[in-house]
């Protein structure tokens, strides 16, 4: 079993938040690999995308998907992999904020109201990436369009149907009440990972969506974020540079320091 598990965000964490470009973590990807150190995507895009994203990375690790409400991890019992569904079915939460939308009048678009080429427009992704990240499952990403009063009121009324709204790096996300720290925990206790016996839990993210997945962890690590709006994290690691470079300049950090400092670290020493 290994003795580091590594989470990451990725949109402004291992990608950079403009170009999504990730070329300078692959030769430290490969390192962590012949380290036994596996790599966890933890993400608020699709399964479809982070597949994708995994070929890109070759990973071969489980993925977390829309902010912790659904995952794919190695078969216990058969070959291949399943998936964990933790949050509300999207089309319930369309079905929900369309009522919301038509009753106060309240303005905001999500990805169910925009056709492939507004998507690519309000992502900057390309068709094919674009079209990976339409096929979701338990969260809808929106732009809030209205007051921030009227927001408040759109929170709440979520709340009333057990639903919650996150603000990501580019979008806000309705969601069930999940985050990235659910999925985490329960990764981290399966006997395919650590069976949670001496091991460490590294996190990077940039966005408010990251905070339970940092302080999930025992070293959390803030990437510089372009927009300037650092996370508040207590004994995390703040990078100099955005990404990929600030998670490059992390986990080298990290890789730097001895095991047993991380031991001492949890046991409070």
């Amino acid at each position: 079993m290994s003795k580091m598990i590594i989470f990451t965000d990725l949109d402004g964490t291992l990608l950079n938040h403009k170009s999504y470009d990730y070329k300078a973590v692959l030769p430290l990807l490969e390192r962590l690999k012949s380290l036994d150190i596996p790599v966890v995507l933890n993400s608020s895009k699709t399964l479809s995308e982070l597949d994708e994203w995994k070929l890109k990375l070759k990973l071969s690790t489980p993925v977390i998907a829309e902010n912790g409400g659904v995952m794919t991890v190695p078969s216990l019992s058969k070959k291949g992999e399943e998936k964990i569904l933790i949050g509300r079915p999207y089309e319930e939460i369309r079905s929900f904020i369309k009522h919301l939308r038509k009753r106060h009048g309240w303005q905001f678009e999500g990805f169910g109201d925009w056709t492939l080429s507004g998507v690519m427009n309000h992502t900057g992704l390309h068709s094919k990436e674009a079209l990976l990240a339409t096929e979701r499952e338990v969260t809808e990403p929106i732009l809030w369009q209205d007051s921030e009063a009227n927001l408040e009121a759109f929170k709440a009324a979520l709340e009333k149907e057990n639903l919650t709204l996150k603000k990501g790096g580019r979008f806000y996300h309705v969601m069930g009440h999940h985050d990235k720290a659910d999925a985490m925990h329960f990764l981290v206790n399966k006997e395919y990972f650590s069976d949670n016996k001496d091991c460490v839990i590294v996190a990077l993210g940039d966005s408010d969506n990251d905070i339970a997945m940092l302080n999930y962890a025992d070293v959390p690590i803030v990437i510089c974020n372009p927009s300037g709006k650092g996370l508040n994290i207590q004994n995390a690691i703040y990078t100099d540079s955005e990404a990929p470079f600030g998670w490059v300049e992390a986990i080298e950090k990290v890789l730097e320091t001895p095991f047993d400092q991380f031991s001492r670290k949890l046991k409070g020493e």
